[in-house]
């Protein structure tokens, strides 16, 4: 099995890079591929800056990797996320915008029969603020999901779910909002059966809902606390703030696990995987991911995830059962992302 891997070349990142048993392939420079998404006819990589791109790619022989068309302006700021609707027409992004949430928008990009990339066909923007003082002054989006017929907008700034039609001629139009807790910082959700599971980035919380497809709506059950690392010793450092010395814990991704009706939440800070039952709302267990700040993950065939940790530049293999201590499998510095190619 081979995957891509998307990373930041600000961080000495080398682009879009391939990787198998036999490690790296020969990377294709392209700035900043924080986000890469593997579509039928081609590879989507998202360019995360103000403004943003996306660009289309083929695998060539030996997986050398070429650019399809030209790129396109995401028509906001900083994308973060995307994937291609079951139609396999549009590349829907996810425009988590600039610090004050300007540019946070999802962007509707026609795909060609080659998969090349047209100009977007709507954007549609977010509006909204949330309580916390630095990370929600305004909207931003952090992921797009397709399901049941609609677009799903997942926005951290807002505390909200945007539920989004999406038209034969690539518009998109509001069909529901859900409301989150005040400072539950969504980032990302994911479906294990008929649950939910979204993971509050600000909270370090997960939750557990069932979905309406009737009304687009979301019921989500009170928040559970994600792992938050180990204690500090404040006292030993005096010249220091409870806010500065307290470990960051911030969830990232979120990992379906249909077989074991598992999810699997990424935790940054701590450098976790936490193991959650959807069917209980709980917490197994956490097990060490072996690297710092695990942004990514994806679950592999054997049952083991592997896990892009950004901070440490490795792409690590952890076992969810925590019966075999984490391993490196590569070693790409600022990796954002790791994506299956089938």
């Amino acid at each position: 099995m081979r995957y891509l891997l998307g990373d930041y070349t600000t961080e000495g990142g080398p682009g879009l890079v391939a990787a198998g048993p036999d490690g790296l392939g020969e990377p294709a420079m392209v700035v900043n591929p924080s986000w890469v998404h593997v579509g039928p006819e081609a590879v989507y990589t998202l360019t995360e800056t103000e403004p943003g791109f996306a660009g289309a790619w083929r695998i060539g022989d030996d997986f050398a990797l070429d650019r399809a068309g030209q790129g396109r302006s995401t028509g906001g700021n900083n994308p973060c996320h995307a994937t291609v609707d079951p139609s396999g027409r549009w590349l829907l992004v996810a425009n988590y915008g600039a610090g004050d949430g300007s540019g946070a928008s999802v962007a509707v990009l026609p795909i060609g029969e080659d998969g090349t990339l047209g100009e977007a066909a709507d954007e549609f923007r977010l509006s909204g603020t949330g309580p916390h003082p630095d990370r929600q002054t305004g909207p931003h989006a952090h992921q797009v999901v397709c399901h049941d017929s609609r677009v799903l907008v997942v926005d951290l700034g807002s505390d909200r779910i945007h539920a989004l039609d999406l038209g034969e001629d690539g518009k998109l139009t509001p069909a529901a909002t859900t409301q989150l807790e005040p400072g539950f910082g969504p980032r990302h959700l994911a479906f294990v059966g008929d649950r939910a599971v979204i993971a509050g980035e600000l909270a370090n919380a997960f939750a557990v809902g069932s979905w309406d497809s009737r009304a687009a709506t979301f019921s989500f059950g009170p928040a559970v606390p994600l792992p938050s690392g180990e204690a500090v010793d404040y006292a030993a450092m005096p010249d220091i703030g409870l806010d500065e010395a307290a470990p960051e814990a911030l969830p990232a991704a979120v990992v379906p696990d249909p077989e074991r009706g598992l999810v699997y939440i990424t935790v940054r800070g701590p450098d976790q995987l936490a193991v959650v039952d959807p069917a209980a709302s709980a917490l197994v267990r956490s097990v060490p991911v072996g690297g710092a700040w695990p942004r990514d993950a994806v679950l592999t065939s054997d049952g083991t995830l592997l896990v892009a940790c950004q901070h440490s530049g490795t792409v690590t293999r952890v076992d969810p059962t925590g019966e075999r201590a984490p391993v490196t499998e590569w070693s790409v510095p600022g990796v954002t992302c790791v994506a299956p190619l089938s």
